[in-house]
């Protein structure tokens, strides 16, 4: 069953939207950063999302670090950004019931606020708990947004109008949630288009980024290291400290029984050998600013040096 909204119910759903304009949330803003930036305008309407899920998180926010590819973003020159999904975060909340009271309490407050509403029974504006995986120590959760392309996803037996962006909170890194903390406003490429509020959050440090980066891509395998690949270019372009770096890596191999120097030699060895994959990387570099598009195009080159910088971190 295939649920059509209204021109009241889609304006009612827009009028929730704290960030931005009703006039900026069009179709034709998203092309004109797309014809900017070369990012599809699909994926250009995620990153105001993304801008609009931050600023509903604030109440929260002293307990989150905005960490993973999304936060990466909010770094970097808009011209090498990159589109992105999920929003993921680190807390300093060990116990997860605890954590998903605090996200139930700020469920009740956007309600009180309304920012989170109902539509042809269908919860718009709320933090939803798919699933919890006591591996990883990860909370995943739902957050639904209007669609400016019609979209639809399949809810409850009916298919809406609607965006989810998975909202990922990570427990079971509660002992060190950042080795540096930088709570700084969100700079993602869509700023151009003005929001009506700077949005404000602990964001992961660059060096906590890097690290983060280097684990991830000691995994050898999979498309979605292009991404941690991509992202380690670009930030060990940025001036960084090597000390920090080092030891939170250090850290990380005390309590996990792993020797730092062999992590490193890992990620430098899975970098090299994503650089041989020039073909596909090309087919990465659609979601990616023209700035690193350019980067893309010398991809086995810049893998290489990519791998240099991390292996001068030993």
């Amino acid at each position: 069953m295939r649920i059509n909204f209204s021109p009241e119910e889609k304006l009612r759903l827009l009028s929730t939207i704290q960030v931005w304009r009703r006039d900026q949330l069009t179709q034709d803003m998203f092309r004109k950063l797309q014809v900017k930036y070369g990012i599809p305008a699909y994926l250009i309407e995620t990153l105001f999302w993304h801008l609009e899920i931050l600023d509903r998180l604030q109440p929260v926010s002293e307990f989150l670090v905005f960490k993973g590819g999304t936060c990466v973003q909010s770094y970097i020159d808009p011209m090498l950004q990159r589109a992105s999904n999920d929003l993921d975060f680190n807390t300093i909340i060990e116990n997860p019931n605890a954590l998903m009271q605090k996200i139930e309490n700020l469920n009740t407050l956007l309600k009180d606020q309304g920012i989170a509403i109902e539509v042809h029974g269908i919860q718009y504006g709320v933090f939803e708990l798919e699933s919890r995986d006591a591996v990883s120590g990860t909370l995943n959760y739902r957050h639904r947004m209007p669609s400016r392309f019609g979209e639809y996803e399949r809810v409850a037996g009916k298919d809406v109008q609607a965006k989810s962006i998975r909202v990922q909170i990570n427990y079971k890194h509660s002992w060190l949630p950042a080795i540096k903390k930088v709570t700084k406003p969100v700079e993602f490429l869509v700023m151009e288009a003005a929001p009506v509020k700077a949005v404000v959050i602990p964001h992961a440090s660059i060096e906590d980024l890097i690290v983060d980066k280097l684990l991830a891509t000691n995994e050898h395998t999979g498309r979605e290291r292009f991404k941690d690949v991509y992202d380690l270019m670009v930030l060990l372009n940025l001036e960084y400290d090597r000390t920090l770096v080092n030891n939170k890596l250090t850290l990380i191999a005390r309590r996990t029984g792993r020797d730092a120097g062999e992590l490193i030699k890992s990620s430098a060895s899975t970098v090299m050998a994503f650089g041989e994959r020039a073909d596909e990387a090309r087919g990465f570099s659609s979601m990616v600013a023209r700035g690193g598009k350019e980067l893309i195009k010398n991809w086995e080159m810049n893998c290489e040096k990519t791998a240099e910088e991390i292996i001068r971190l030993v």
